[in-house]
């Protein structure tokens, strides 16, 4: 496997999150009864920014409930944890080598790459043990800059069904992020019973997360609408109200709604995957209300997606009506130009017609006008000199000047000669050309490279 370095920090500056849900054994309030029952304690929060501050309280095993919360500073960097730390999780926990791919996601970037790919659910069994992982992806609003932004994160939860026993691993895209701030919430408030509720913490992911694709594309829809009811109020023989940019604008927003489907397919068998998991391990657990949440965020999933791919072909189908309406609209242009064109080459064929007409009269006349020649009176003639040849030599020499600068200018590629063609300027309509050229000119100019992961 790659490597798996531009994943982790050589200096950790958002500390770890550990919570310890412990369970010891207490005597019993009754006196009848002798056997020793469990009972939680008070949940135990520490933060690690070192490995020997990690190392101290993975010391701890007598715990029922174990949540370890590790982010990046923002989506582009890496996790907040060095790899010694990381494997020291690893190697306590004896967790499988399919674990490292959850990791793997979350490295260094500087682009949006791998906007729909997703951990798919990965489940393991060890006797009564059981590990699962995954990631999903969801949109995030930032009020400063006023966007939507796709964000990831992921779980790694492992389970003994004998004794139990629950510890999870939370990867959060930012520090203090909605789901680690409710997952913190739940474990730290008395009514928390995660002996009862072992898959508390996928309800909270997807509660938390989930509700936003709703309110994303209402987003997309609320830029996708004016365009449209534009695009369909324009007329080809009337001034047009929209533009190559408003086409560009919405093939951006069905690249959009056409990753929606993409990411909500793969969260929704997350969620099946996970239902049927629960079922398998407890009849009462599948009728848990917190399963019964994981069920309804499937229906969710899949209203989302039928949602997003309606809305994907509308943009799709007022794309293509506007790609025909300024094609149309050209055309029109383009005929009443080739009008013009032919009413300007008529007259230009009278002009060349007077000009044939009159010209061996005009040169005539200008001949027997010059200076060489002069009419005697008294001999009633016309008297011619002799230097007449200057007027010969220097017309058919700046004849041939002339036709060979006419000549070069048509064969030659010197800079002064296209410094003398004509400039085609662009209007302010870009054509269709411009408009393609700006759509398929990406990844070779913004040099992204994607890196890999591996052990």
């Amino acid at each position: 496997m790659a490597s798996l370095n531009n994943c982790f920090v050589d200096r950790v500056v958002e500390p770890l999150v550990l919570i310890d849900v412990a369970s010891v054994p207490v005597a019993s309030s009754s006196p009848q009864e002798s056997e020793r029952q469990d009972r939680p304690q008070q949940p135990r929060r520490t933060e690690a920014k070192t490995l020997q501050q990690l190392t101290e309280h993975l010391q701890h095993s007598n715990y029922l409930c174990r949540l370890i919360s590790i982010c990046q500073r923002n989506s582009y960097r890496p996790l907040q944890i060095s790899r010694p730390m990381m494997d020291s999780i690893v190697s306590s926990h004896e967790i499988e080598e399919s674990f490292w791919e959850l990791p793997s996601c979350f490295y260094t970037r500087n682009l949006d790459l791998e906007e729909v790919h997703c951990v798919s659910y990965t489940e393991t069994r060890n006797g009564d043990v059981v590990e699962i992982s995954y990631s999903i992806k969801y949109p995030e609003y930032k009020p400063t800059e006023d966007k939507w932004v796709i964000r990831q994160s992921g779980i790694w939860h492992r389970y003994d069904s004998q004794t139990s026993q629950s510890t999870y691993l939370l990867l959060s895209p930012t520090p203090d992020s909605r789901a680690h701030r409710q997952a913190e919430e739940w474990l730290l408030s008395p009514e928390q019973n995660a002996e009862n509720e072992p898959f508390w913490l996928h309800r909270i992911l997807f509660a938390a997360y989930l509700p936003a694709w709703r309110q994303y594309i209402a987003a997309l829809e609320r830029n996708f609408l004016p365009v449209a009811n534009s695009t369909f109020a324009s007329f080809i023989d009337e001034p047009l109200r929209i533009g190559y940019d408003n086409l560009s604008a919405l093939i951006s927003l069905e690249t959009r709604f056409l990753q929606v489907p993409a990411v909500l397919e793969t969260t929704s068998e997350t969620l099946l995957d996970i239902c049927s998991l629960i079922t398998s391990i407890s009849t009462a657990a599948a009728h848990h209300p917190g399963t019964l949440s994981l069920r309804n965020h499937i229906r969710k999933c899949r209203s989302y997606s039928r949602t997003a791919s309606h809305l994907q072909q509308r943009t799709q189908i007022t794309a293509r009506l506007l790609a025909d309406t300024l094609s149309f609209r050209d055309q029109v242009v383009a005929k009443e130009q080739n009008g013009n064109m032919l009413q300007l080459n008529k007259s230009a064929v009278f002009i060349t017609t007077l000009t044939l007409l009159y010209l061996p009269a005009s040169f005539v006349a200008s001949f027997f006008g010059m200076n060489f020649f002069d009419f005697d009176g008294e001999g009633n003639a016309i008297v011619g000199t002799p230097m007449v040849w200057i007027y010969v030599v220097s017309s058919a020499m700046l004849t041939v000047v002339t036709f060979l600068f006419y000549y070069l200018l048509l064969h030659q590629d010197t800079g002064v000669f296209r410094a003398l063609a004509p400039k085609v300027r662009a209007g302010p309509d870009r054509s269709l050309k411009n408009l393609t050229r700006r759509l398929t000119s990406n990844a070779k100019d913004a040099a992204v490279e994607l890196q890999s992961s591996k052990v």
